[in-house]
């Protein structure tokens, strides 16, 4: 499977603890896995063998399709094409990729431009496109010239096509795409009559009604250490979408500086704030892959401030002198255990 150009930001695992726990000891629920967008997915459901197996079938027609719409990945995918086209007509696009960049532009809008689609070059310029980095700090010169060739602003939405404003602009999905994926396969599962599920693609999870265990659906926010996997906080996502978005596994540091691998949009450079990890709670997961990444960017003060305004379920680790301080807004509260 061809891979998406996971660049925006580095996806901590949010992990399924009822799975670490030993989900496989009941027989009537199932795991079904596979690759998509350049990382994996497993989904856990209650049904028959024939029934997952019908399901898994669906699953993987629906996930290729996402992604010979929406990876920068794939030479002739929709986006692809988008991206490697001059005209400056509204370019026709399917109703999925329409979908999709209508909600990005309304997520940059409602964040000031902290979430934008077009900020790859920058994120090429500083190398985290790639694997390996190139622990290249970019000049003030050519960090200024590359801002003047993105911005959500430069996008414009016409009747099912886009508008891009000059022929540089190009546009990156992988910050929303994955949470658009578990949306999908939710709806699918929800159509097929499956009403206990956890779908996870990436990290990006969501999921319905009770785990193996009959007792709701819990979640693990991953501590901010760098060389193990180790549990912070469980919690129960209660039927939103999660998404969690960190910020200290995918960096470089040169001439003892550390470059993070979360680029601000506004000012062309890595975020220096001291936010690690963010944990957004939504009715869709696609929106809280979207503002996972906007509040990476804002920092601590601007997400929770944000959060609070428009009841948004966070939970924050950010960097102290004693180590890591957790905060989260009041409405993620009752998603506590």
């Amino acid at each position: 499977m061809e891979q998406f150009n996971i660049i925006y930001r580095l996806l901590v695992a949010t992990l399924a603890v009822c799975l670490m726990a030993g989900c496989e000891k009941e027989d009537d629920y199932l795991h079904l896995s596979g690759f998509t967008m350049g990382t994996s997915y497993r989904i856990t459901l209650k049904a028959s063998q024939d029934n997952a197996n019908h399901l898994h079938a669906k699953i993987e027609k629906k996930l290729n399709r996402i992604n010979q719409l929406m990876s920068t990945y794939i030479d002739d995918s929709e986006l692809s094409r988008f991206n490697q086209s001059t005209s400056l007509d509204c370019q026709p696009v399917s109703t999925e990729t329409f979908y999709v960049i209508k909600n990005s532009l309304e997520v940059s809008r409602l964040t000031g431009g902290n979430f934008d689609v077009t900020v790859g070059p920058l994120i090429s310029e500083w190398g985290f496109d790639k694997k390996q980095t190139n622990d290249v700090v970019p000049n003030k010169r050519k960090i200024k010239s590359l801002l003047q060739q993105i911005g959500f602003e430069k996008l414009s939405l016409g009747i099912a096509c886009i508008k891009k404003e000059n022929a540089n602009i190009s546009v990156n999905l992988s910050a929303i795409a994955k949470g658009y994926g578990v949306d999908q396969i939710t709806e699918l599962l929800r159509t097929n009559d499956i009403e206990n599920y956890l779908v996870e693609i990436g990290g990006e999870t969501a999921s319905k009604g009770m785990n193996p265990d009959s007792k709701p659906w819990r979640l693990a926010i991953e501590a901010p250490v760098e060389k193990q996997s180790q549990i912070h906080k469980v919690f129960s996502p209660l039927g939103l979408g999660v998404a969690t978005s960190g910020d200290y596994r995918n960096y470089f540091e040169k001439n003892e500086v550390r470059f993070s691998h979360t680029i601000d949009p506004t000012t062309g450079r890595p975020i220096t704030h001291q936010l690690v990890s963010v944990t957004v709670l939504h009715q869709q997961t696609m929106l809280a892959d979207a503002f996972a990444t906007a509040f990476m960017v804002m920092g601590k003060e601007k997400t929770m401030l944000f959060a609070k305004q428009n009841k948004i379920p966070v939970y924050l680790l950010v960097k102290s002198n004693n180590g890591f301080e957790a905060m989260h807004t009041s409405e993620f509260e009752r998603h506590l255990n």
